[in-house]
């Protein structure tokens, strides 16, 4: 099984191993650590990586043998890294990735969607953390991609929703703008819905290459709320 190049084969190999009865349940877990060990040490941790070792742990079964794992401090500081070792359940690397959803670098924003599709945020203060960070951010791909992630979570506090409706007039991106109305439609924005909100929105929009879009069903959610 060590022989296998393709983490997802040799994940598969294990796991056939394990139903078949020729691993028992704590030497399946020792052979996965040891394959995840192995990618971390190679520095060979892609996207599919992650969301690999997340895949493997959705029932957090190798939460307990997370200690395997220990790696130099500048090594498990790496966002794929972290991501990984957020994914067996270790508190500090998860702080880590939420940090790299605020990124500039999009491939980081990317490895912290990943994670987050796995295990998504359920603290209200972490999620409104996130949400002022990303809205701190400078206009970018990797910004609108952070933005995407948090329209699942349908914001609630006034705190996040307002840096949301102060960052609308300031993006330099219609992508930004379409995101940030992604996420206010799924939100309680009953808070936010004045005349003069949607005035801004009106006035501040950038012009949309192809026609109506999220930003337009926002005003019209707005206006009727």
């Amino acid at each position: 099984m060590r022989d296998a190049d393709q983490p997802a084969i040799r994940a598969r190999m294990i796991g056939l191993a394990a139903n078949l009865g020729w691993l028992s349940p704590a030497e399946k877990r020792a052979e996965l650590m040891r394959m995840i060990g192995d990618q971390l040490a190679r520095n060979a941790v892609s996207p599919a990586e992650v969301d690999l070792a997340c895949a493997l742990n959705k029932n957090h079964e190798l939460d307990q043998d997370q200690d395997r794992l220990q790696l130099p401090p500048a090594q498990a500081d790496k966002v794929p890294h972290a991501a990984v070792l957020a994914c067996l359940g270790r508190t500090e690397a998860h702080a880590r990735v939420l940090r790299a959803l605020t990124s500039p670098n999009d491939e980081e924003v990317q490895i912290a969607q990943i994670y987050l599709h796995h295990r998504p945020i359920d603290d209200a203060t972490e999620l409104r953390g996130v949400a002022t960070g990303i809205a701190r951010m400078n206009g970018s791909d990797a910004q609108a991609r952070a933005l995407d992630t948090l329209a699942p979570y349908h914001l609630s506090d006034r705190e996040s929703l307002e840096a949301l409706t102060r960052l609308f007039p300031l993006a330099k991106s219609v992508n930004v703008q379409r995101a940030i109305a992604g996420i206010l439609i799924r939100s309680d924005f009953k808070t936010i819905a004045t005349p003069e909100f949607v005035k801004t929105l009106r006035q501040s929009r950038l012009k949309s290459p192809d026609g109506a879009d999220l930003i337009d069903v926002l005003i019209r959610r707005l206006q009727s709320s």
